[in-house]
């Protein structure tokens, strides 16, 4: 008689776990394809948070909350075209140039390898070796073959750029307009949530949530973007005074970046020093330019923000780094921008739900009190 077929079963234990991961890697694989709808309604939930309080103040000051709106709307869009219209005569001459400007770098490029292989070789020698000084750049234009193969490469990547361009304006405009709506209806919005809870201790628990995520997450936004807005006029009348090409580019380049810690000031430092090996002729002036970036950000990062921001809002650094390094690959730069302030709601949101104190303690970059019964906390470093 054959002995019956047993199948294997999966215990009632393990459907969740295998549910909730299969859950997961449908959100992820969501969020990376609907980025272009995510990525604006993040950034207006973010700055929300940041001017709803100067909203309501005004508010009960005696202005309507439409007009309040409507200034702070009408205020950031005057601001986002005023640095369009500076950086674009810039950015314009540099397409205009861009292959001459491509073939300048080659040429520099060159010219520092063969001064590397040089100094190699004098070092292995034991002698005194020539070694060619960085000339001015001199650009030819590309021959006939390769130019006209450069040519059709640049011309169907500014194609690319400019079949994006109405998709990123779509996206500034749809921030806009839905920063506005929430802002003229804040009070409506957050009364909402608050009825979608049916105990009184869930509702008083909702509406400390959200007054804590507004404080801490808007004073936190709202603090580092005017320490990031000083930054970028420090290192644009930096990069003036040093004979730097577009300084007003980098004083934008260093606002944006410094949003991103530690990586932000690190491409800030390669991506000016790149540009001074390409546009001065000595290597004093190259190191010079790398310095004075290095400098300010190492003293902002160091004295001027730990100064300024409150303790209780410091991350863990650990969870910073992963936290960039997964929305860079979610959702590229603009995801390594948002990276830190989302990770900031979401420790401001532990911290308010009892059951979640422990994902709040990870977050923190603060040592927290240990239990008592630990009879090693007077180990610790």
């Amino acid at each position: 008689m054959p002995e019956p077929v047993h199948h294997p079963t999966t215990s009632p234990a393990q459907a969740p776990i295998a549910l909730q991961g299969i859950f997961l890697i449908f959100l992820l694989i969501f969020i990376h394809f609907a980025r272009d709808f995510l990525l604006p309604v993040v950034l207006a939930l973010l700055l929300f948070f940041v001017f709803v309080p100067a909203q309501r103040r005004l508010q009960g000051a005696g202005f309507h909350s439409t007009l309040v709106a409507a200034v702070i709307v009408i205020g950031l869009l005057v601001f986002l075209l005023v640095i369009f219209f500076l950086l674009s005569g810039p950015v314009t001459q540099i397409l205009n140039n861009l292959p001459e400007i491509i073939d300048g770098v080659t040429l520099r490029l060159e010219q520092a390898r063969n001064t590397l292989f040089a100094f190699a070789e004098g070092m292995r020698t034991g002698t005194a070796a020539d070694i060619p000084q960085l000339r001015p750049t001199v650009v030819t234009g590309p021959d006939d073959d390769n130019g006209n193969q450069f040519l059709l490469t640049t011309a169907s990547g500014a194609i690319v750029y400019l079949a994006e361009a109405p998709l990123v304006v779509g996206q500034f405009l749809l921030v806009l307009v839905l920063l506005f709506f929430m802002l003229s209806s804040s009070g409506l919005l957050y009364l909402k949530i608050i009825q979608s809870f049916d105990a009184f201790a869930d509702k008083r628990m909702a509406l400390e949530t959200l007054r804590q995520v507004e404080q801490k997450l808007g004073g936190y936004l709202g603090t580092i973007a005017l320490i990031n807005l000083g930054l970028g006029m420090c290192i644009g009348a930096a990069m003036w005074l040093l004979g730097m090409p577009v300084p007003l580019f980098f004083g934008v380049l260093a606002f944006l970046l410094n949003f991103i810690p530690f990586v932000g000031a690190l491409i800030g430092v390669i991506l000016s020093t790149t540009v001074a090996l390409l546009w001065f002729d000595s290597f004093s002036s190259v190191a010079l330019v790398g310095a004075a970036y290095l400098t300010l950000t190492t003293l902002e990062g160091n004295l001027i923000t730990p100064s300024i921001v409150a303790r209780r809002l410091r991350m863990n650094t650990v969870l910073v780094i992963l936290s960039i390094a997964f929305w860079a690959w979610i959702w590229s730069f603009m995801g390594m921008i948002i990276a830190v302030p989302m990770l900031v709601a979401l420790r401001v949101i532990t911290e308010q739900v009892p059951r979640w104190q422990k994902i709040a303690n990870l977050l923190s970059g603060e040592r927290a009190a240990l239990h008592a019964d630990f009879d090693t906390v007077k180990t610790l470093p």
